[in-house]
């Protein structure tokens, strides 16, 4: 599995600070139909740029209600995108395997010091 489940505070914390890792945290639930279509998506990119220099993590909203809270998640499936511990995007619903892996590739690049016109120009 390329992908990490958050289970507590303590990971968040870590992640949102100052210097923190570039990720996107798939926020989800057992019961949510969409959440479930776009789960082996979702593990497929992070498989894909598992080399790279961005984390895919999880949360469950059913357990990790209070985490879903600090993020304002409202509906499932949400995708946060953070980088240097503040949110930089943010996909509400079931997303394609294209849109996933364009939104981490931005930040890979962003991670990766490359300029605006770099990142949308190549």
């Amino acid at each position: 599995m390329h992908t990490t489940e958050i289970t507590n505070r303590e990971s968040i914390e870590e992640l949102m600070t100052k210097g923190g890792p570039a990720a996107l945290i798939d926020f989800w639930a057992s019961w949510c139909g969409p959440c479930q279509a776009m789960a082996p998506v979702y593990e497929e990119v992070a498989e894909l740029m598992a080399d790279e220099p961005v984390e895919f993590l999880k949360v469950n909203t059913q357990k990790h209600p209070d985490i879903a809270a600090a993020f304002n998640v409202r509906s499932i499936p949400t995708v946060v995108v953070v980088q240097d511990g503040e949110v930089q995007d943010v996909l509400v619903g079931l997303q394609d395997h294209l849109s996933l892996k364009k939104v981490a590739g931005r930040i890979v690049s962003r991670a990766n010091g490359e300029g605006f016109f770099e990142r949308l120009f190549g």
